[in-house]
């Protein structure tokens, strides 16, 4: 089976809640949250906003919100590194031009900006990142010809995997990742998947932005679709198919989040 077993999220507090998110040129006045153990998708078409959301969330992009919680802390107007020292990371889509230093070698792709991150001005003995490569390596599945290999010269699924490594140092909480696994094979896209479900497993919460449906349906315990820069729909449990996403997503949604509170199990009683 390509896509993990589903199971219910505990009904904790929200780790993360974002409410009033409005960003420049991207959404309007969106509110979420996402709980432990929560793999929270976000669909929508291309230019519907999901990216730009997100950048503004995370300071990319000129953003005001009236409050970013993230582990009972206010965490609104805080810097990418500050975000990642409170515990909220995010993998871009764009992870030769954003995510990695192409023409570095491994060791420094993965310690330099997740050190700086968590421990501004240290010094990481090459020992050390060599342990922590060596380590990472093992534990990803990132195949490598050699730990002195420049990261341009990994195939797209072993970028992705290193990425996710590098992330995932700063022990977080809540993990964006945008596009997890475009133009990546299946059997790195099946590992990736597995690495999102132990995450979640260990109680930490994903956030999925994806234009794959398969992907976005298989994944998610719970779906938000955007059109036009606003959340138009909220999907839960057999409301989560292909067909209840493109409908939101081009039509308008069976539900407009925070507003009226309903849901799509009417419009599932009237298909097929």
């Amino acid at each position: 089976m390509l896509y993990p077993h589903k199971r219910p999220p505990a009904e904790d507090a929200p780790i993360l809640s974002v409410t009033d998110l409005a960003v420049d040129h991207g959404a309007d006045s969106a509110s979420f949250s996402v709980r432990p153990g929560e793999v929270l998708g976000i669909g929508g078409m291309i230019g519907a906003g999901r990216t730009e959301l997100i950048e503004g969330l995370m300071g990319l992009r000129p953003s005001q919100a009236r409050s970013v919680v993230l582990n009972g802390k206010d965490i609104l107007h805080r810097s990418v590194r500050t975000m990642m020292e409170a515990g909220l990371v995010y993998l871009t889509e764009d992870r030769k031009g954003k995510g990695l230093l192409l023409e570095e070698k491994l060791g420094p792709n993965l310690t330099l900006q997740a050190l700086d991150a968590v421990n501004p001005g240290a010094v990481l003995d090459r020992r050390e990142e060599l342990s922590r490569l060596q380590k990472v390596v093992a534990d990803y599945d990132i195949r490598v010809r050699s730990l002195r290999l420049e990261a341009g010269k990994l195939s797209g699924g072993n970028q992705q995997k290193l990425l996710l490594a590098k992330v995932m140092l700063a022990d977080p909480s809540v993990v964006i990742i945008d596009e997890p696994t475009r133009g990546i094979d299946i059997g790195n896209k099946s590992q990736i998947y597995d690495f999102i479900d132990a995450m979640v497993r260990a109680g930490k919460a994903c956030i999925v932005i994806s234009s794959e449906m398969p992907e976005l349906v298989g994944l998610a315990d719970r779906v938000l679709v955007m059109r036009a820069g606003r959340f138009v729909a909220e999907l839960r449990g057999a409301e989560i198919n292909e067909e209840n996403v493109v409908y939101a997503a081009t039509v308008g949604g069976c539900e407009d989040v925070g507003e009226d509170e309903h849901d799509c199990s009417d419009r599932n009683n009237h298909t097929h």
